[in-house]
């Protein structure tokens, strides 16, 4: 049988890739009784590579700076079905790791809404619009990051029991074991 989600030979990652895989790698944690020690865990296990692109349409992006939980889940729930929300880490231009939000489709592109000049590397769970909408809705914020660089409530249960079954979308690429 063919693994299909870890090919032989996945194309090489870029640079800033490696280096926010890496900062992912120093925190995850296994946890007796988890299913994922840490939110770098659930990330690395479950989660996908974006691939960075500069903006589609000629204007900046639409989204509010700063917005980027709110303004990714709105702009993909608005898209019916074509975007997926993504949220987890993206290593900004000034090479800096960040909790982040953004939308993705099929291709894998991450549309980042938020950011003027597109981060380096972007690695998160690619998210159903409509129940990444409800769950934000229900528990009045992101899916996976807290206030004051904490982790969700949301977080803290899929870290715990596993994420939902039907819940991601398969797109992005998938993050390499080491």
């Amino acid at each position: 049988m063919t693994d299909t989600a870890h090919p032989a030979h996945a194309p090489e990652l870029a640079d800033a890739e490696e280096w926010l895989l890496a900062f992912l790698r120093m925190t995850a944690r296994d946890r007796d009784g988890w299913a994922y020690g840490t939110l770098a865990s659930l990330l690395l296990d479950c989660g996908r590579l974006f691939t960075p692109a500069p903006w589609p349409l000629a204007e900046e992006p639409p989204g509010e700076p700063g917005k980027c939980f709110i303004e990714s889940v709105s702009w993909a729930w608005a898209a019916g079905g074509a975007l997926a929300y993504v949220e987890g880490w993206a290593w900004d231009s000034w090479m800096q790791q960040e909790p982040h939000a953004w939308c993705a489709g099929t291709d894998g592109t991450a549309l980042d809404l938020t950011w003027r000049t597109p981060g380096r590397a972007y690695v998160g769970l690619p998210v159903e619009a409509e129940a990444a909408a409800r769950i934000m809705g229900e528990m009045g914020g992101p899916l996976l990051h807290g206030r004051g660089g904490l982790i969700s409530p949301t977080a803290e249960r899929w870290m715990r029991d596993g994420i939902p079954d039907g819940l991601l979308v398969d797109i992005g690429r998938p993050i390499p074991r080491t």
